[in-house]
């Protein structure tokens, strides 16, 4: 079986994913799935400037999924702010002293949801580190994947969810998108990454509490895992 190591985003936990991994294990995909341990506690604690505990964490899971496999290379799936970190941990570059040259153990890289263009307070300057060192889809050798859900659209006068999805859409891409689709906390455009395959998935909402379908359950999965199944995209592509 093929080794994939999922990071999830801020504030969840593994168990998060159990689902979404036990339905990567199956026939249709075919993977042997390593959830990077991060409880809620250790998002919480995680800010802005200072990402390297998360780091240190996948980077000791994709240790283990190569030699639990005995595969040369891993595939990454990240949800939100996983991505980021799964960007710093592709690079050849020190992030506050530490190298971590990720890149040469990872084929593949899917994010779901990743605000590779946030504005927000507790990640604006490691998304503008990742930006500005490793701009788009920097390493040629490694297949980017950038999923977005067009769930929710932002509305100050709307529903619950379009409100708090309106406030989101306001911090990660700025007020011209206070109108903007998204997932709930990732606009469309800030989910895009120059050189990577876009996909846009209807209905599909970053978490739970912002509704369902989501990334993470088997419904989302069957909206966009297709990009595990290595079926090319066209930029841009909508489903």
């Amino acid at each position: 079986m093929r080794p994939l190591v999922l990071i999830g985003g801020y504030l969840t936990g593994p168990g998060d994913f159990a689902e979404l991994a036990t339905a990567l294990q199956q026939p249709a995909y075919g993977y042997q799935v390593f959830v990077a341990p991060i409880g809620r506690l250790r998002w919480a604690l995680t800010r802005d400037w200072d990402f390297r505990p998360v780091l240190a964490i996948l980077r000791a899971t994709v240790e283990r999924a190569l030699a639990s496999s005995g595969a040369d290379q891993v595939d990454i799936l990240a949800h939100s702010v996983g991505g980021t970190v799964a960007r710093m941990y592709l690079g050849d570059q020190p992030y506050l002293g530490q190298v971590y040259g990720g890149r040469r153990y990872v084929r593949n890289l899917v994010m779901l949801g990743t605000p590779h263009h946030s504005q927000e307070y507790w990640t604006r300057r490691s998304v503008g580190f990742v930006n500005n060192t490793y701009p788009g889809a920097f390493y040629p050798e490694i297949r980017y994947v950038s999923v977005v859900g067009r769930a929710i659209q932002g509305n100050p006068q709307g529903s619950v969810l379009q409100r708090m999805a309106r406030n989101s859409y306001v911090m990660v891409s700025g007020k011209t998108h206070a109108r903007a689709w998204g997932d709930g906390i990732t606009t469309l455009h800030c989910a895009a990454l120059g050189g990577a395959e876009y996909l846009v998935v209807d209905g599909v909402s970053h978490s739970p509490l912002h509704g369902r379908p989501w990334y993470g359950d088997q419904a989302g999965l069957a909206r966009w895992g297709r990009v595990l199944r290595k079926e090319a995209l066209t930029e841009g592509a909508v489903v």
